[in-house]
């Protein structure tokens, strides 16, 4: 419209679009180019490229369907012996007494659960536990480090001292296998012969001051407070971080009352009789900072002093494990701070810890308290193999079950640790299982005349036996796996 309202008579175009005119000109070429291939190919007489390669496989049928039990093995082979694994143990069950428990397990399952939960004396299957723990905080592979230090001066060595590093094995040659001191030997040893020889070889010919025994490593407590009197120094004990002989002597028949004084005379005498003379007197005391290193000896590892204890049931070992543990875990090398760290450790796998009292490491003492519960948990964490289970007695073969179980078909197969003191027997351990499975299982009478062997051997020869022997009921894991394929014949 013009100014004076009126049409101009002239119509508007609009503007040309730039994008539109620029998707025109990029497409224009793809277009062409489109048009010339397609004419190529049409013109294109050679021939079409062959056919790719396809593999002829033979078919075949599963023999196992997919949704069979066969494939979970272990599962179906349980579950086919458990009603009559679980009607063969109740003759056990009906034999634990209250105040008493047992519990059995395959793979895991519980398959009796008598008096599980209810606080027992374990007597020494609580070495079980300390092994567990010793093992995992220290590891297979920890050794235990025995020092000789001098004071030098001038060139001539004065007052020698002998640094306990808390290891249990430490012992003259004499002593290990005498038959009148130990029940069973006390191998693997660490010499302390070798390690006087270690210092004959660093020129030592002369001790010019005394011999000091240090044993600070650990506290001063000899014996838990919980042993009875005739249990100390016969059963257990004296307990030091330096303990040589388990503290015997050459010539005694009874262990001394100061066990770090005692592993000095020892040494002492070794080296005398190897030709160096000693001006001083054997004392004890702790070892000043800075003095050198004249000769040192390590233990077999943990692993194999692990097995030494639970085979023999060695009660000295255990009470020296359980103050390493506060040793590394608390920096204290007491039965309070071990105790404090195994419970801790116990907690933190998910073990049942109700009514639990730890009050020693070999079981000695009638104030622990302990569950089926809580032993068969520790006893999951382990299989058939392994440092724990390894290191047990064996039925009829070794330590403290070589004389059991000799005329069952357990002989040889069960694996375990025992536990006895007045009024209590307790046997803890593992029988493999043909095809796979594994049976666990804790048994622990807390009665009147439990340790006697008509009662025992009642309970385990004629109910925990027979039972445990009479499983799989069923086929075993290795016939119920998925059979092979089968060739399906097409033509």
């Amino acid at each position: 419209m013009t100014a004076s309202g009126r049409s101009s008579g002239r119509r508007t175009v609009p503007a040309a679009n730039p994008i539109a005119t620029l998707l025109f000109v990029a497409a224009f070429p793809a277009v062409v180019l489109f048009g010339i291939w397609q004419f190529a190919s049409s013109r294109n007489d050679s021939s079409p490229p062959a056919p790719d390669a396809v593999a002829e496989l033979p078919a075949t049928t599963p023999a196992t369907p997919v949704l069979s039990m066969r494939r979970t093995p272990a599962v179906l082979a349980r579950e086919t012996s458990s009603t009559a694994f679980e009607g063969a143990l109740r003759p056990l069950g009906g034999a634990v007494l209250p105040g008493s428990c047992a519990a059995v397990s395959v793979d895991g399952v519980l398959a009796l659960s008598d008096g599980i939960d209810t606080p027992v004396i374990p007597a020494s299957t609580l070495k079980v536990v300390v092994a567990a723990v010793a093992l995992d905080l220290l590891g297979p592979d920890h050794v235990f480090t025995t020092e000789v230090r001098a004071e030098i001066v001038n060139g001539a060595v004065g007052s020698v001292y002998l640094v306990g590093g808390g290891d249990p094995m430490l012992a003259a040659d004499w002593y290990p296998d005498d038959q009148n001191l130990n029940r069973h030997p006390q191998q693997p040893a660490t010499s302390l012969d070798s390690l006087v020889g270690s210092v004959l070889a660093a020129g030592v010919t002369t001790i010019g001051g005394n011999i000091v025994a240090d044993a600070t490593r650990y506290d001063a407590e000899l014996y838990p407070p919980g042993w009875a009197i005739p249990l100390r120094s016969t059963e257990g004990g004296p307990i030091s971080a330096l303990l040589v002989n388990d503290s015997t002597v050459i010539g005694g028949e009874r262990r001394t009352t100061d066990p770090a004084l005692g592993g000095a005379e020892e040494f002492r005498r070794i080296l005398v009789e190897r030709g160096v003379t000693v001006v001083g007197q054997v004392t004890s005391g702790e070892t000043p900072a800075g003095l050198p290193v004249v000769a040192t000896i390590s233990s077999a590892p943990l692993s194999a002093i692990v097995a030494e204890m639970l085979t023999n049931s060695d009660n000295n070992t255990a009470e020296m494990l359980l103050k390493e543990i506060g040793f590394v875990g608390r920096q204290a090398g007491s039965r309070s701070a071990g105790i404090s760290v195994m419970v801790e450790r116990l907690a933190a796998w998910g073990v049942p810890t109700d009514g639990l009292s730890i009050t020693d490491g070999s079981g000695l003492s009638r104030d622990n308290a302990m569950s089926c519960a809580t032993l068969l948990a520790v006893l999951e964490r382990h299989q058939p193999g392994d440092v724990l289970v390894s290191g047990m007695s064996v039925a009829a073969t070794t330590g403290t079950l070589s004389s059991e179980f000799g005329d069952t078909a357990l002989a040889g197969r069960l694996v375990g640790k025992t536990g006895t003191l007045s009024d209590v027997k307790a046997l803890a351990g593992y029988v493999p299982v043909e095809g796979g499975a594994t049976i666990r299982f804790v048994v622990v009478s807390n009665i009147d005349g439990a340790d006697e062997v008509p009662a025992y051997r009642s309970l385990w020869y004629d109910q925990l036996a027979p039972a445990l022997a009479s499983y799989p009921a069923g086929p075993t894991t290795d016939l119920l796996v998925p059979r092979p394929a089968i060739a399906t014949d097409t033509a």
